[in-house]
């Protein structure tokens, strides 16, 4: 069938917090309920002042470098090979709809200072892959003039459309540089307040879209019968859901995947829909649900990788489609001709199953359904790490200080830390440790489609956790899902490495093992579908994957709400860092690649029936892979069941 939609719109209320607003000819009345509806005016417009003051920078020396601080900045600006400067982003939310005409941002009067030493110039980021070598460090080059002012503005900006809170917005991020450098003369700029001045006008129509349903699932035909169950369940338990197979979308734009994208923009504005699953793998020439291509290469090594983030970025910046073809020429989200129609910030919280048969689809369904029904939240999290990057002239072990920094988010949990530096990183911890049963696991290091790894200390001649002889893997580098017998207890992982998510280039990569495992594995997993970048020292976890994954352990603790975790850190990293159109191909990259394998509506909370975790139902797993031993575990597995059952009564 073919679905005919009607555009409806909603408004939404624009963040007035520590801000003076002067409206200008009309006088425009924001409640808890919602924007007026507004009679527009080619005058109309509204006028937001915000003022801030910033301290005298704070200088300090690293080796032959000076290291500059500001207290109130939210960053630092980090150019490859360029100054390392203070940065502050102030981020504005208005009505969906709403045009931001101009921007002006007025610095009052500077104050210059000679150094001793030159800035401290930005890193390069490191690829952290266990397939590719990068030698650390960074190229000093100079800057394009050496009497020029770096960086040459004092302020910048990006706008797009997104969701906030199940809200449809618009961004406006005001980047701030308080503090220039000048490398002739080796001397700083700095100021002491700036006043940010915005021109916008309301929406034309104020949106209203209707709530019919929250969840849209798109299937292949074949797995609408194993899909039923999830739709009838969540019907059921108050998240409206539709099912639409791929064979009733319409054809109206330029392939399939646009035609997709159509759809999904329809059923926001016909049902309010929220959420998103596509389901089916997509492997590259066996596409079981279309791929869209992002074309953000990684030197030699990468020309293009699966991004699903297109299908969730719909709107661009004045609420129109956003195609990511700028310059027509089949090759979407390319870095950097396609960056004008690339808006980035996702309009729907979105996911994928990459099932490859209906067998997949059953089992995640199953675990979807178990994990709402008798999830038991433990406050633990299993942290694998090691030394990402050997070398670093801090001597610091990059995973494990990412796993510090992940535990500073998750106070009220109890961590058990696999680390190179511990010698206790091996497969049959970690396969132990998940046996028993954990809500997160934390993985920071390298990978690859089908790998995770990192190294023991300042040696990265040598990838942990070995290969055990029973390994059903030819390589060392394989976590063994295999052996994962955790079905009452299913964590989320993270994992801060390269590729692991990348579905086009296998039919079984490591995040989706890990969610499609039957009898154990995890809920859900967030990864790269391509290349990923980290930082060596320090730095890991201030831009790149290191910050992703320290601040995908923060959503998970407060927001919960698997899909929202995943748009809320694109969000953030989009409105905390630099303008993308001004930043390199690794932050570009970082925040197109990160995928999500799982329900996008499950929550991280006690299910409905929360139980004791025990994980005698992997046993069974267990024995129907050894059947000639069935028959004395059975037994076993019964005296289990039993003990289990007496000890759930009392």
């Amino acid at each position: 069938m073919i679905h005919v939609f009607k555009k409806n719109k909603r408004g939404c209320i624009i963040n007035m917090k520590n801000i003076v607003s002067v409206l200008v000819v009309g006088l425009f009345i924001f409640t808890s309920l919602g924007a007026t509806a507004f009679s527009r005016d080619v005058s109309e417009q509204i006028i937001t002042i915000d003022t801030i003051s910033f301290s005298p920078p704070l200088l300090s020396e690293q080796n032959d470098y000076t290291i500059l601080a500001l207290p109130e900045a939210t960053t630092n600006l980090m150019q490859t090979a360029k100054p390392c400067l203070p940065m502050i982003s102030k981020v504005y939310v208005y009505p969906f709809g709403t045009i931001i005409r101009t921007i002006d941002v007025a610095f009052a009067a500077s104050t210059e200072l000679l150094l001793d030493k030159p800035v401290m110039r930005s890193q390069e980021p490191q690829i952290v892959s266990t397939d590719i070598k990068q030698s650390l460090g960074t190229s000093m080059d100079t800057l394009q003039s050496t009497e020029t002012w770096y960086p040459s503005s004092s302020y910048s900006y990006r706008v797009g459309s997104g969701i906030q809170n199940g809200e449809r917005v618009v961004f406006l991020t005001v980047y701030i540089y308080p503090v220039q450098y000048q490398q002739k003369e080796n001397k700083i700029r700095y100021y002491r307040d700036a006043t940010i001045h915005i021109f916008s006008a309301p929406p034309e129509n104020p949106a209203n879209f209707v709530d019919a349903f929250t969840l849209l699932i798109l299937t292949p035909s074949q797995f609408t019968a194993q899909l039923q169950p999830l739709v009838t369940y969540k019907n059921e338990n108050n998240v409206p859901t539709m099912m639409v197979p791929l064979d009733d979308i319409p054809n109206v734009g330029a392939d399939i995947q646009e035609d997709i994208k159509y759809y999904i923009k329809n059923a926001i504005e016909t049902w309010g829909i929220t959420s998103v699953i596509l389901v089916g793998a997509g492997l590259e020439d066996q596409e079981v649900f279309p791929v869209r291509n992002a074309w953000i290469p990684s030197g030699s090594y990468e020309e293009y990788f699966p991004s699903d983030l297109y299908y969730a970025d719909i709107y661009n910046q004045v609420g129109n489609f956003s195609d990511w073809d700028f310059d027509n020429d089949g090759k979407y989200c390319e870095y950097p001709s396609d960056l004008p129609a690339t808006d980035l910030y996702p309009d729907v919280y979105l996911s994928r199953l990459a099932c490859n048969d209906a067998g997949e689809v059953t089992t995640v369904v199953n675990k979807i359904i178990d994990f709402k029904e008798h999830n038991k939240v433990m406050n633990k999290i299993l942290q694998l790490g090691g030394d990402t990057f050997p070398g670093d002239n801090e001597n610091i072990n990059e995973g494990e200080y990412s796993n510090t920094i992940v535990m500073t988010k998750l106070p009220d949990y109890i961590t058990t830390r696999l680390w190179g530096s511990l010698g206790t990183l091996t497969k049959e911890n970690i396969r132990n440790n998940i046996n028993k049963g954990v809500d997160f696991v934390d993985c920071s290091g390298h990978g690859s489609w089908a790998s995770w790894a990192t190294h023991p200390p300042s040696d990265d001649t040598v990838w942990i956790p070995e290969k055990t002889f029973y390994s059903p893997y030819t390589g060392f580098l394989y976590i063994d899902i295999n052996l994962f017998l955790n079905s009452k207890k299913l964590p989320v992982f993270v994992l801060n490495a390269c590729s692991t998510s990348k579905f086009s280039e296998s039919s079984s990569c490591l995040s989706w093992n890990i969610v499609s495992k039957a009898d154990g594995g995890g809920i859900a997993s967030f990864g790269a579908s391509g290349i990923g970048y980290g930082m060596y020292g320090s730095a890991e976890t201030e831009r790149l994957w290191g910050w992703m994954e320290v601040n995908l352990f923060e959503e998970l603790s407060t927001t919960k709400m698997l899909g929202e975790v995943w748009v809320n850190v694109i969000n953030d990293y989009l409105n905390t860092f630099i303008p993308l159109n001004d930043s390199g191909d690794a932050d570009y990259k970082t925040v197109v690649e990160i995928a999500l394998f799982g329900d996008p509506t499950t929550l991280i909370d006690d299910g409905k029936n929360p139980q004791s975790y025990a994980s005698t139902d992997g046993i069974n797993h267990l024995f129907r892979q050894y059947g000639a031993q069935r028959a004395l575990f059975t037994t076993m597995f019964s005296v289990l069941k039993q003990i289990r059952e007496q000890h759930n009564q009392n």
